[in-house]
């Protein structure tokens, strides 16, 4: 009897050791480099692209990582730690922001996964989504801000805080404010990027993106191609004080500079990569905004293509965030070649259609998967095309998940 009890004993503990769970994706070592092993969304998406509706829907998800005993998982917006922790339940102000989601290990080594946060503003509330290219500022002049209720706006807070507690800067609106443009002028400032609070008369802030100040004239638009012997027209910011544009190794001083717009005659050039810089009265450098951040000489091309249009907008369902007049559309000939040059941010589908303001009639019927398309994205400006441009519509560029940066014909 003895001797059946000792062994029905040890069979016991041997079952007990071998059904005994183990933490899963755990290792035994603090030094093992981290992974991030699971991205799971509350949505179900799987992704690291948040669009939420408005400012009261949270940021909702969770991430799996290893060695998870010795593993902390951190969330970052803008740069700005948020959160701390492997499941994020949190609410921002509307904007968009540039997520980082970071791994570290007790021992100092870490990973990360990138993604972005859009929050949507309510239909009430003051806000300001303008394009990338508007957000280039410089102190002491006007600047504007495109957008809805901004009458509501009692005063404009710049912080380098998601939260909006770290404020920098106060300013007051300027009178010529009105419901749709944000008018205002800038104090002195570094240059930087800053995150843009409106507040209402009961002191209720709002988001509003970001804007970036440059103690600097600027050129945000329309350097990057020209036609030979044509009118060229740049744009910027602060540029009424402009004498000279070189092309080259050729200075043109025969210009017309305004406080937002240098205008001169194209010089003659050769098809393929130029150089270009401009020059204030005092000696100093116009920066041109490009991909690689602000430079004091950039690059232009002379194309077969005309350029319809230049700058960096992320389009959404919206009709008005990039469009082109008809006016302008006269020009093209029937069986020209539309470019549409673009691209691809993180998001969950990427959709490119052309219509007029009143989306009854398509220049481009939407085209979905634009992620595996060529870039850029050409199609025919055909007769019923140009039967919509004569018949006075405007070229509505709208989708989503793309990035629209240039459009021109040939």
């Amino acid at each position: 009897m003895k001797k059946i009890f000792l062994f029905a004993a040890m069979a016991s503990v041997l079952m007990f050791t071998a059904c005994e769970k183990e933490t899963p994706f755990d290792t035994q070592s603090a030094d093992d480099a981290p992974l991030i092993l699971k991205p799971y969304n509350e949505s179900g998406t799987g992704s690291f692209t948040y669009d939420l509706a408005n400012p009261e829907t949270p940021l909702l998800d969770s991430v799996t990582v290893t060695p998870s005993r010795y593993t902390t998982v951190n969330w970052y917006l803008d740069g700005q730690l948020v959160y701390t922790g492997t499941r994020i339940e949190m609410c921002f102000m509307a904007g968009r922001y540039d997520l980082t989601i970071e791994a570290v290990t007790q021992a100092g080594k870490r990973t990360e996964r990138t993604g972005t946060v859009t929050v949507h503003p309510f239909a009430a509330d003051p806000y300001s989504g303008a394009p990338a290219a508007g957000r280039h500022m410089v102190p002491g002049v006007v600047s504007s801000l495109d957008g809805v209720n901004l009458t509501k706006v009692a005063k404009i807070e710049l912080s380098n805080d998601v939260f909006g507690v770290n404020v920098l800067q106060t300013i007051t609106p300027e009178a010529t404010t009105t419901d749709s443009r944000l008018d205002f002028i800038l104090p002195e400032m570094s240059d930087g990027d800053y995150l843009i609070r409106l507040v209402d008369a009961a002191g209720k802030r709002y988001g509003a993106d970001r804007l970036t100040v440059h103690n600097a004239s600027v050129a945000l638009s329309g350097f990057a191609a020209f036609v030979p012997g044509e009118e060229w027209v740049i744009t910027g910011v602060d540029l009424q004080n402009v004498a000279s544009v070189k092309v080259d190794e050729t200075t043109i001083t025969n210009l017309v500079a305004t406080a937002t717009t240098v205008t001169f005659t194209a010089p003659d050039a050769e098809v393929g990569e130029h150089t270009i810089s401009m020059k204030n009265a005092d000696g100093s450098d116009v920066l041109f905004i490009t991909s690689e951040g602000a430079v004091a000489q950039a690059k232009t091309i002379v194309s077969a293509e005309t350029t319809l249009w230049e700058g960096s907008v992320v389009i959404e369902w919206n009709a008005d965030l990039l469009r082109i007049s008809a006016d302008k559309l006269a020009a093209i000939p029937e069986g020209a070649t539309i470019l549409v040059y673009y691209t691809v941010p993180d998001a969950e589908y990427h959709a490119l259609r052309i219509t007029n303001p009143a989306w009854s009639n398509d220049y481009l019927p939407q085209v979905d998967g634009m992620a595996s398309q060529p870039n850029p994205y050409t199609f025919t400006f055909d007769a019923g095309c140009k039967s919509l441009a004569n018949g006075g519509n405007d070229f509505c560029v709208v989708g989503f998940g793309l990035q629209i940066t240039k459009i021109t014909y040939k």
